[in-house]
């Protein structure tokens, strides 16, 4: 009789303890989500930070419209392993890149009125250098330095964003896939239906 009445406390304990756990979970997923409760002045290094499926993207977003509120400008804190770069892509937002440390290429092509993005132009990016992506103009930031991450800190107007990823340089901005929500506002934002596209 005591061994069956230790079995069901530790059966209940247990399924206490997964219920609490579970619990947990759902409550820190909500909390990662909501504004509520936010100190005003944050530890950087205590942000959330993840590559979200980007090889060699460090990501964490030091003030956006989903996480915090924001709603004329977001900024992003973002780090590049070598060798390591963005997708060709385009967005319908200004974008302001300042280059804290490392080095890289930006492949620009302001083509958006064309059927393509085309070739781009190339500029080299180094500490302390900054640089303005206009409205839908498609690019790609790439780490060039082989041996240094590349981190840039980066503001953008109209949050959250809405991204098209091309495949090449040459295809067609109709074919280009829309990314909504973004790659690290997913978790947070739940979309009804896919915005439209401005070009």
């Amino acid at each position: 009789m005591e061994a069956s009445r230790k079995m069901a406390w530790h059966w209940h304990f247990l399924g206490f303890f997964f219920l609490s756990l579970h619990v947990f979970s759902a409550k820190a997923k909500a909390s990662q989500c909501s504004i509520k409760g936010l100190p005003l002045v944050r530890n950087i290094s205590e942000l959330p930070q993840d590559d979200h499926g980007i090889r060699g993207l460090s990501h964490i977003t030091v003030a956006g419209s989903v996480l915090h509120g924001m709603k004329e400008v977001e900024v992003w804190l973002q780090t590049f392993s070598p060798g390591s770069c963005t997708p060709i892509h385009r967005h319908s937002c200004e974008e302001v890149f300042i280059v804290l440390k490392g080095s890289g290429t930006l492949y620009l092509a302001s083509s958006s009125h064309q059927k393509h993005p085309g070739k781009p132009q190339e500029y080299f990016i180094f500490p302390n250098s900054t640089f303005h992506i206009p409205v839908n103009d498609a690019h790609q930031v790439w780490n060039i330095n082989e041996h240094e991450d590349l981190q840039v800190l980066v503001i953008i107007s109209r949050p959250p964003v809405k991204m098209f990823i091309y495949d090449d340089w040459f295809m067609p901005h109709t074919a280009a896939k829309l990314r909504f929500p973004i790659f690290w506002d997913e978790q947070c934002l739940q979309v009804q239906a896919p915005p439209k596209d401005e070009l």
